[in-house]
């Protein structure tokens, strides 16, 4: 299959130096002259091509180059990538169950399908966002209107459910943490599931009358999520909450880079029709310090462009990933 390949460049706009930026004195910036000092590995999200949504483009930090990493499937649902890069799971619609759902793991180096499952579990809900534990061998699926917290193995046998924390019902995005533990919300709490998923604890109570997409640090250190429009990062107890974007819009969906020393956001926010939503990339230090998101309000953002392109963004459906 033939690749089409646009290079892109990481634009900064007039990057100071750190000795004149005194807010920043202690910011883990990138100098601008390389993307080597964002750290190793790919950005994946999913945008258009022409009309076709379901297109997953590769944005390798090393190279500068941008792939598609997916082709358009009007079947696939979401998709999830191993953190050593070398295994994707899919699921799609299966084609012989209007209600049912198919889990495919491929081999990203040969193209291989090393399995294929009908998800087990889930009765009502044909849509789901499976994701795979650190060690590639778990399967976690968000909890559905019909079920809760799903934990199955690579051959799609049902191991765990949990629907319910404290007699409340597990609701929304759920991160795994690098013990196999998971961190869940309840309410406006955040939970950790013990790696037995018989217990959780609470590791923070949150005052945001919306707030959503939990993630973790691969290493488990550092917590953020998005909340009242913003980004915030905490440590893994729940510890040293602290806001770190700021803008005239809304951001959302952080995601740890690899060593996680950096945010990818969505920032500027725009509903569009047919349930799209329309994030513009960018990343951000995840150094606890407070960052301007709008355009050309502070030259520690990094926006995401294509080479030669002053002012267009790379843009997101929903689904990202830092590999």
């Amino acid at each position: 299959m033939m690749k089409t390949f646009f290079s892109v460049l990481l634009l900064l706009a007039g990057l100071c130096g750190m000795s004149s930026c005194s807010k920043k004195d202690n910011a883990n910036t990138p100098d601008g002259n390389s993307t080597a000092a964002l750290g190793s590995g790919s950005i994946y999200y999913d945008w258009s091509e022409l009309n076709s949504l379901a297109v997953t483009y590769q944005l390798d930090l090393a190279g500068s180059v941008r792939s598609k990493a997916l082709q358009y499937d009007p079947d696939r649902h979401a998709w999830d990538i191993s953190r050593d890069g070398s295994i994707m799971l899919q699921s799609v619609q299966d084609p012989n169950d209007y209600d049912g759902e198919l889990y495919r793991i491929i081999d990203r180096n040969t193209g291989q399908t090393l399995s294929q499952f009908k998800k087990q579990g889930t009765t009502l809900s044909s849509f789901t966002e499976p994701l795979l534990s650190p060690g590639k061998d778990l399967i976690a699926v968000p909890p559905t209107f019909d079920r809760g917290l799903l934990i199955l193995n690579r051959q799609g046998q049902l191991l765990h459910e949990v629907v319910t924390i404290g007699g409340q019902k597990i609701k929304g995005h759920i991160c795994w943490m690098p013990d196999n533990s998971i961190l869940c919300t309840v309410g406006n709490i955040i939970y950790r599931l013990n790696n037995t998923y018989t217990y959780g604890d609470v590791v923070r109570t949150l005052d945001f009358n919306d707030w959503n997409h939990v993630t973790a640090s691969n290493d488990g250190t550092l917590i953020a999520f998005a909340g009242g429009k913003h980004i915030w990062l905490m440590q893994a107890d729940g510890s040293n909450l602290k806001q770190v974007t700021t803008s005239t819009d809304v951001e959302g969906y952080p995601v740890f880079s690899p060593d996680g020393r950096y945010l990818l956001i969505g920032t500027d926010y725009v509903g569009e029709e047919n349930a799209i939503n329309r994030w513009k990339l960018a990343i951000i230090p995840a150094d606890g310090q407070l960052y301007n998101v709008d355009d050309g309000a502070d030259n520690h953002v990094i926006p995401i462009r294509l080479k030669n392109s002053e002012s267009t963004q790379e843009l997101c459906d929903y689904l990202m990933e830092w590999r």
